[in-house]
């Protein structure tokens, strides 16, 4: 049993009617209903569920100037009841247009631009070196013949990643946050990308479609939905082209 937070899409509703769009929307998806599973519909994702946003960063950041909109969503209390501080800066939902997704991606994304290039300029001297992806496929793809331990061993032993483990705690490399060695086998366009795709997404999406895809899951209904990787990428693309009077909610959720 688990607790997770999902991210819903609601269509745009008249003032105060997203909670009946809500109720609807996560219908579907509750594991005490009972009628069975038909085509299309999984076991269930939920036994109960409560709008919660977090209270910092994995809360919908509110675009300034509309903290006090009488749209934007907080709770004012927890799961248990207890009341809980009001927030300004974040949010649990409310129309896209209030959301201010861009500046945190604008803040990840010089961020990770810095990181790119320290790398960039740090593996300079040494010859390219693998990410660790590529070990793993070939782990993946043959197991017995090439173990995990022997991918991660090819993986460290490369000079660069050699170089990055005896780096002095205060060299320059090791003082942009997040891992360096991310960066290798990227361009930096790619590498950018794939940071600021996980800034707005959680690990669950709910699309105004009405499907729930799962980032840490195989889809059974939908096998063509994207995974790891490949979901914040989608994830993000998804809820940065919804239209401003769709309404984007965080949920948190028991299963």
């Amino acid at each position: 049993m688990t607790k997770e937070i999902v991210t819903v899409c609601l269509p745009a509703s008249p003032f105060g009617g997203w909670e009946e769009a809500l109720k609807a929307a996560m219908e579907p998806f509750d594991m005490n209903r009972a009628d069975p599973p038909g085509e299309g519909r999984s076991n269930g994702e939920w036994d109960w569920y409560h709008v919660y946003g977090g209270d910092r960063e994995i809360g919908l950041p509110v675009r300034p100037g509309h903290e006090s909109d009488p749209r934007i969503v907080h709770n004012p209390v927890f799961s248990n009841g207890q009341p809980r501080a009001h927030r300004t800066m974040h949010c649990d939902g409310g129309p896209r247009r209030l959301l201010d997704f861009e500046t945190a991606r604008s803040v990840k994304t010089a961020e990770a631009g810095r990181r790119w290039d320290a790398m960039s300029r740090f593996a300079a001297p040494y010859a390219p070196a693998r990410p660790f992806g590529h070990f793993r496929r070939k782990f993946q793809e043959n197991p017995e013949d090439y173990p995990w331990t022997q991918a991660r061993a090819d993986y460290l032993e490369q000079p660069l990643l050699q170089a990055l483990t005896q780096a002095p705690p205060d060299s320059p490399i090791l003082q942009e946050r997040g891992s360096a060695a991310d960066c290798i086998g990227t361009t930096r366009d790619e590498y950018v990308r794939r940071e600021i795709s996980g800034v707005i997404p959680t690990n669950m999406l709910l699309t105004l479609d009405g499907v729930w895809i799962d980032r840490t899951l195989a889809p059974v209904h939908h096998p063509d939905l994207p995974r790891g990787e490949h979901y914040l990428l989608f994830a993000d693309e998804y809820l940065m082209s919804l239209d401003g009077d769709t309404f984007v909610i965080r949920v948190r959720f028991h299963s």
